[in-house]
């Protein structure tokens, strides 16, 4: 059966069950298959060491979109099968205590930011030619939020990731641009973003999603490439897709379909 995007939207949002024992159990065979599951700062320095990987690596991203509790269970998962990962907060899911234990626990938790879609909404951007002049704006926002993330938590947030929003699809752009400006990126201290090619050169990437042909990943299964053998892998997950957390996502899609509504309207 077909579903619409409405009911695949409602199921996901709404009635999905939980989905934490299939990810643990995703965990459990990386291990299993000699995969050391690891954040994505931990594969950056095996890769910067100037020698190939020795072992097989499987680099786990967590882009906290929403989800801020089931995060924090995944995150327990992970502590209980003794390994690490990367965890990407936005401004909206920041969770300073739990980042702190993240990094304390030998995990790294850093920033998902979103400031060229942010710039764009504010000021009604409709191509995307027009955000050339605003990039600045974009920059001096992003260095703001960044320096406040900073002197919050204490952490260094010197690895972050962009997030994709819906006005990033509809202009062609993404958030990443901002860090375009080598220039830019020493002056914040700021020494790799997530989709950088020479990190994802060395990776075969699996993400999850809502809505795919074949439901939940994008592609195949991480499972398969694992027991292929891939001697290094990134899976990439949002909370909001392995478990529900519906007073957080009504809330989510109610702001969402308002931002659209405001921009549509010119605003």
């Amino acid at each position: 059966m077909k579903w619409s995007a409405f009911r695949q939207r409602a199921y996901a949002d709404l009635f999905m069950p939980s989905r934490l024992e299939e990810y643990r159990k995703l965990l459990e065979t990386a291990l299993q298959y000699g995969y050391e599951v690891c954040s994505l700062r931990r594969f950056w320095g095996v890769l910067c060491g100037g020698a190939k990987p020795d072992k097989r690596y499987c680099v786990l991203r967590h882009d906290i979109d929403t989800g801020v509790r089931t995060a924090r269970e995944m995150w327990t998962i992970e502590q209980r099968l003794g390994i690490n990962s990367s965890y990407y907060f936005r401004l909206r899911t920041l969770a300073i205590p739990l980042m702190v234990a993240i990094e304390e626990n030998g995990g790294e938790a850093s920033y998902h930011f979103e400031e060229v879609g942010t710039v764009a909404k504010r000021y009604g951007i409709r191509h995307r030619d027009e955000i050339a002049g605003l990039m600045p704006r974009a920059q001096e926002l992003f260095a703001r939020n960044l320096a406040r993330i900073r002197e919050k938590s204490g952490l260094r947030l010197e690895i972050v990731a962009g997030h994709g929003d819906w006005v990033n699809r509809k202009l062609g752009i993404h958030n990443r641009e901002i860090l375009t400006s080598e220039s830019f990126r020493r002056e914040l201290k700021v020494e790799l973003e997530a989709y950088d090619k020479g990190l994802m050169s060395a990776l075969i990437k699996h993400s999850d999603t809502a809505y795919p042909s074949r439901w939940l990943w994008d592609n195949r299964d991480p499972s398969e490439t694992i027991r292929s053998g891939a001697p290094a892998i990134q899976v990439l997950v949002h909370p909001r897709h392995w478990q529900v957390e519906r007073v957080t996502n009504l809330m989510d899609d109610a702001s969402r379909w308002v931002e659209e509504l405001w921009y549509r309207l010119g605003h």
